[in-house]
């Protein structure tokens, strides 16, 4: 299964005339004449209100700016991702499910991420898909174990850059970059624990993001507290669609976890290792 992701630009060109003209007589003084405004053909339009950086009611105007609010935002606070994902065969019965935690403490202090995998998609790519992912990550260092199906356990430092905003984040930046003000729309808004939160809902058809339904609940702060895919695939029969939910809980609320006693080992038995970082992303 492999992630495509999709951008459409649009360009406006405004073209805007006027007119001006000098009247004079003979003998007489001249007098410059300073003609009357002449309309534009269009009014110009009036910018739709703001509800949250990067979307208004058209919809989400700027991915970026959404983005970046989000990351700003779980930069100095603890919070819990969780996410689960089912992929689903031609005949629609489920050949993977995956399940994935990820608790980041107050700032200052470690994440733990678990990612969980079963079905016989893993049977199938058993040498390539681990049954289950853990990755720590304190502020310096990143390290992950993997375990298979047949009980080996392998041991990993990924040597690109980290952050605790990127790691918040998981693959959203990925996946709004295909969506905007021509494929997305603010459908509702609704009321939870207090906090107001618009329903935005949109479809891409663009290479990188094809056929990717996408539903999110956002806050006026730009924090994406819920968003689902729904992806349906041309990878054949063994898989033609996936479904992912992800949800963003007990901000504020999260313990700092506990360093695995596995750490040492990692650090120990691997070196740096040029990595995508999926253990962590969500």
């Amino acid at each position: 299964m492999r992630r495509a992701l999709g951008l459409i630009l649009l360009s406006v060109l405004v073209v805007l005339t006027g007119c001006s003209g000098v009247f004079g007589g003979s003998g007489e003084p001249t007098e410059t004449v300073t003609p009357a405004a002449v309309p534009t053909d269009e009014p110009t339009p009036t910018p739709a209100p703001r509800l949250a950086p990067g979307i208004t009611e058209q919809g989400i105007v700027s991915p970026r700016a959404l983005v970046v609010a989000h990351q700003s935002f779980l930069q100095n606070r603890s919070f819990t991702r969780r996410s689960n994902s089912t992929a689903l065969a031609a005949n629609g019965s489920t050949v993977l499910r995956t399940t994935s935690s990820l608790r980041a403490g107050p700032p200052g202090e470690g994440l733990y991420s678990v990612i969980e995998r079963n079905g016989s998609y893993v049977s199938q790519e058993s040498a390539t898909i681990s049954t289950r992912s853990e990755a720590w990550w304190d502020g310096g260092q990143y390290v992950v174990r993997r375990t298979f199906s047949n009980g080996t356990t392998t041991y990993g430092q990924p040597s690109n850059s980290v952050t605790r905003a990127n790691i918040g984040t998981g693959t959203l930046p990925y996946l709004l970059e295909s969506f905007g003000t021509n494929d997305t729309t603010v459908t509702d808004r609704l009321t939870r624990n207090g906090t107001t939160l618009y329903r935005v809902e949109g479809t891409s058809d663009g290479p990188r993001q094809p056929n990717t339904t996408l539903r999110l609940l956002v806050d006026s702060r730009g924090v994406v507290h819920e968003y689902t895919t729904i992806r349906q695939l041309s990878t054949g029969p063994a898989v033609s669609r996936s479904v992912t939910k992800t949800r963003l809980v007990a901000i504020n609320e999260t313990d700092a976890p506990e360093r695995p006693s596995w750490v040492d080992d990692a650090l120990n038995q691997t070196t740096s290792t040029a990595s995508s970082g999926t253990e962590l992303a969500g």
